[in-house]
């Protein structure tokens, strides 16, 4: 092979290696007892929101956090330290997957997703073959 065939794989190669690395998340999918264990490092935990417990959220103190309990896909329940404004929906979601690192016995999420519930699922709505066997 000829050196400008090397060095034209070379750099494809080293392209596509740059692209993946970019659009590659590089957080950990874990539960916050393995999050505690890896302190300091990014990672994602997913769960539900504690109900029982206060969403604190103020603007006027800080427009920019968010304060919560989650618990883990293994029972573990932990505060978090959301640094946005509080989503829509929070208390009605499903569940959350965070983004963030653990500090101090706390996660402090940067990032998060949720889950709300669907309008369109079966206990939600009636067929209407139902309304009219009901209505005869």
């Amino acid at each position: 092979m000829k050196k400008t065939h090397i060095i034209s794989l070379l750099l494809v190669a080293s392209l596509v290696g740059t692209f993946i690395a970019t659009f590659t998340s590089t957080s950990r999918s874990v539960g916050f007892v393995e999050a505690e264990k890896l302190e300091g490092a990014e990672c994602k935990i997913s769960g539900v929101l504690v109900r029982e417990e206060p969403v604190i959220y103020d603007p006027k103190i800080d427009p920019t956090m968010t304060v919560f309990h989650m618990e883990d896909a293994f029972g573990i329940i932990r505060q978090v330290r959301l640094k946005k404004a509080k989503p829509t929906g929070l208390e009605n979601s499903e569940s959350i997957d965070l983004y963030g690192t653990m500090e101090s016995g706390e996660f402090h999420a940067t990032d998060m997703l949720m889950k709300c519930p669907s309008k369109y699922n079966e206990n939600n709505h009636v067929l209407l073959s139902d309304d009219v066997e009901s209505n005869s």
